[in-house]
């Protein structure tokens, strides 16, 4: 890529920046987040709701704060001058909402900490800024505080959320009922809790994200060295113990490298290598990342990736580990060129398992780093390509909207603040010269949210105080870039095509066929190389990883299917949809004569906020539609109303189990007061029982892992969804041209 090519990108960064930041500060300044599709500002408890995704929104310009420190970065001083002002005005911390702690702490904390380290540092300059009294660093210190009160449990692990106002437990807090937390969530406190203490000499923040590390440490697997994925902040006993690199766990190990980093304290540095030779020895299959189970890590124990792992190449560079780097960062970008974006979550064939894309900025990251590490120039394409996508695909007239299917190109009212405080940070540094930059960025270290925070503070001032904590060793020989930063030469010498030759390995991951079949095969058999004779298992994973390449059409390898028959008449038995589990609420496996029950419609039909048609859901089966919101979010509204089960049906236009890869609903780390049986149908399945419902005053059907037969039904009667579907339009063609006003 030429010089003046790569200024082109950089030029379209800057545009495609200035429409988004300039979309939000239009139509949504100062709500949280602006609704790219309805032109204007999402302000919390004005719009449905979406469960604990808006637990992000706090009433104080959450976009704005996020995306201070990337006007820097992209030298629009002017811009962040005037937004500096903006949120020293407006900006009100006092506000009585109930808000997540970890987002707060990455998007709000962060983004006034970076905010104000930029302005500290343009205002000793001497030329801009110099009205500027440390305003930023003082809402810090004042939101800190409000953060504080979540770290009261008897573990030191927080509760996820806080209220902003009344804190925790207190009688208006409306929060402190919560009994779990994600490792992630707990874990990644220590930097902006670290720079807050060393930037305002108030020690508690960082003895305090401190302590909860400690805990984590304590009740990792002491076996292995692996945490789980959620746990009781109580008493520290894990509640998901499903370890990996993803969802629920990613910024833990994250921070714990990171922290070294900028506070020069050994203790992190020692705990990130004790998990990251785990991690390699039982996650990672190169190119895959897969779950295991973290006391029983021999098999994985899922078959498909979220997208928030594809941060985990990005932290592997600054580990010095680039070939496995390499590997899942082909591996991505494969997944992204046959998808436009990468799914929210995708199986380990690479076939779609969660269809939507929040514009992550996750795979950009990773870009960055690798390009930065190896200045190999197809890593500038693959930015390049990130470029054309989000301007082909997500652009609208009113910024750029999330994906809510990548396989309809359907788009969903949402443009996160990360979009503009991440995504655009690492796209414009990938095409930048750091000659170009209004600052020298390798004095700085990237947050999670990618917020800029000086690696000054690891001499500006010594650790605080009770900072140091004992180490169990005895971990083998440290390895050549343990203590180091690492050199492309040392790795590789005289050998500049290096990461071509590693990624040349991996290209035919999404070919069809033999070939393809032949090389998966390869693939998961070197990442069970060391299972096999670790544990008899070994045979099964052989076995489970056979079907993984090869699985029934439309089933998810590993999730058993289970059956909505309709029940009532005309139907009898002979309707019988195929349907995903949930991980949460009522077994159905242990129910040996299925759960009966009439349908109804909910009102709202997402189920995103409270149910307005109690009195007809009460004690009836609730079709509920996806999206929105969590699963479990609509499950507790549906519960609350009295409905004794929930029927979810995909928002995705055409979805169909025959050619769908099934999928099992995941909770939200908090499910255990969801009781009541929940399945998943996708969209065709869906319409068969909406359209039974509209031509039927009582439809009853039972959920059960198998259909029950009536009388003298045969198997062989049984319809498929597509049969049904396509019966039940022709019926409504016939009714529309016959007698055109009656239908």
């Amino acid at each position: 890529m030429t010089i003046v090519e790569k200024e082109q990108d950089q030029d379209q960064v800057v545009e495609m920046f200035d429409h988004a930041y300039g979309s939000y500060m239009k139509h949504a300044y100062p709500a949280d987040e602006l609704m790219p599709l309805s032109c204007r500002g999402r302000v919390r408890g004005m719009e449905p709701s979406r469960g604990d995704v808006d637990d992000a929104l706090g009433k104080f310009s959450l976009t704005l704060i996020d995306t201070l420190d990337t006007l820097v970065v992209l030298n629009k001083l002017d811009e962040f001058e005037d937004a500096v002002r903006k949120v020293v005005l407006d900006v009100r911390l006092d506000n009585d909402v109930v808000v997540s702690v970890f987002e707060t702490n990455i998007r709000v904390l962060g983004g006034l900490l970076g905010g104000h380290v930029m302005a500290d540092m343009l205002k000793a300059q001497g030329v801009r800024l110099q009205w500027y009294k440390d305003e930023l660093l003082h809402l810090a210190r004042d939101l800190g505080y409000r953060l504080l009160p979540a770290f009261n449990t008897t573990s030191g692990l927080p509760y996820p959320r806080v209220n902003l106002r009344y804190g925790v437990l207190s009688p208006n807090s409306r929060t402190g009922t919560e009994l779990d937390t994600c490792t992630a969530c707990a874990g990644t406190m220590i930097l902006e809790f670290a720079a807050l203490s060393r930037l305002t000499q108030e020690t508690v923040f960082e003895d305090t994200a401190r302590r909860a590390l400690d805990v984590l440490w304590e009740k990792r697997q002491k076996g292995n060295d692996l945490v789980g994925t959620v746990i009781n902040i109580h008493n520290g006993d894990w509640v998901r113990r499903d370890s990996g690199v993803g969802a629920g766990i990613d910024s833990y190990y994250e921070y714990l490298m990171k922290a070294y980093i900028l506070l020069g304290d050994d203790t992190y540095l020692e705990r990130f290598n004790a998990h990251y030779v785990a991690i390699m020895k039982y996650i990672s299959q190169p190119p895959l990342l897969l779950n295991v189970h973290m006391h029983n890590p021999t098999v994985s124990i899922r078959s498909w990736m979220d997208s928030l792992l594809a941060f985990f190449p990005g932290l592997q560079v600054l580990r010095g580990d680039l070939k496995p780097a390499i590997e899942t960062h082909e591996m991505l970008y494969q997944v992204t060129q046959q998808h436009k974006f990468l799914p929210e979550a995708f199986t380990s064939d690479f076939a779609v398992y969660w269809a939507q894309h929040p514009l992550r900025p996750e795979f950009a990251e990773s870009t960055y780093f690798l390009y930065k590490a190896t200045r190999d120039p197809y890593y500038l394409q693959v930015g390049k390509s990130i470029v054309e996508s989000l301007n082909e695909y997500a652009r609208v007239a009113c910024g750029f909207a999330a994906v809510q299917d990548v396989r309809t190109g359907r788009h969903e009212d949402r443009m996160d603040s990360f979009f503009l405080a991440e995504m655009f940070k690492y796209l414009y540094l990938l095409f930048t010269e750091k000659r170009d930059l209004p600052l020298d960025i390798d004095d700085y270290i990237f947050t999670t949210e990618a917020h800029l925070l000086p690696l000054s503070l690891s001499t500006a001032r010594p650790p605080c105080p009770r900072n140091m904590t004992m180490f169990r060793r005895g971990h083998g020989e440290e390895e050549i870039f343990t203590r180091s930063c690492p050199s492309a030469q040392t790795l590789f010498p005289n050998n500049p095509t290096f990461t071509r030759t590693i990624r040349d390995a991996h290209k035919q991951l999404l070919q069809p066929g033999a070939e393809r079949l032949a090389l998966f095969r390869s693939v998961q058999l070197t990442g069970i190389r060391h299972k096999q004779e670790a544990s008899p298992l070994g045979l099964f994973s052989l076995k489970f990883i056979t079907e993984l390449v090869d699985p029934p059409a439309g089933e998810q390898p590993g999730i058993s299917p289970l059956a909505v028959q309709v029940i009532s008449p005309p139907f009898f038995g002979r309707v019988v949809l195929t349907a995903g589990p949930a991980q949460f609420g009522m077994d159905l496996t242990k129910q040996e004569h299925g759960v009966k029950g009439s349908l109804v419609l909910s009102e709202p039909y997402q189920a995103c906020a409270a149910i307005s048609n109690r009195k007809e859901v009460q004690g009836k089966m609730a079709l509920a539609q996806r999206g929105e919101c969590m699963f479990a979010a609509k499950a507790r509204n549906l519960q609350e109303a009295g409905a004794s089960g929930v029927i979810f049906i995909d928002n995705a236009e055409g979805s169909c189990s025959e050619e769908m890869v099934l999928f099992q609903m995941v909770g939200d780390g908090s499910t255990g007061d969801i009781v009541i049986p929940l399945v998943f149908l996708f969209q065709k399945e869906g319409q068969v029982l909406l359209d039974a419902l509209s031509q039927h005053r009582n439809v009853d059907v039972l959920l059960a892992t198998k259909p029950m037969f009536l009388g003298e039904e045969k198997t062989d009667q049984l319809l498929s969804a597509s049969q049904l579907h396509e019966a039940a339009t022709e019926t409504r063609t016939r009714m529309v041209t016959s007698a055109p006003d009656q239908a």
